[in-house]
């Protein structure tokens, strides 16, 4: 039978988690993502937002 939702959801995640542990590519897939993208430190200050964020802040 097909695959449920929770389970293509899985494989997103497992993709991802993939990236861990290699910060380089993990920044690079962020960077080319085509969706708004702006990662925070814990204390919330913004340490990384992709090409899409930007282009939607200056619309």
């Amino acid at each position: 039978m097909g695959s449920s939702m929770k389970d293509i959801q899985n494989n997103i995640i497992e993709s991802f988690q993939s990236f861990f542990g290699k910060e380089e590519l993990l920044a690079k897939v962020i960077e080319c993502f085509p969706y708004p993208i702006e990662i925070y430190a814990p204390d919330g200050t913004s340490v990384l937002v992709n090409k899409a964020m930007l282009a939607k802040s200056y619309d």
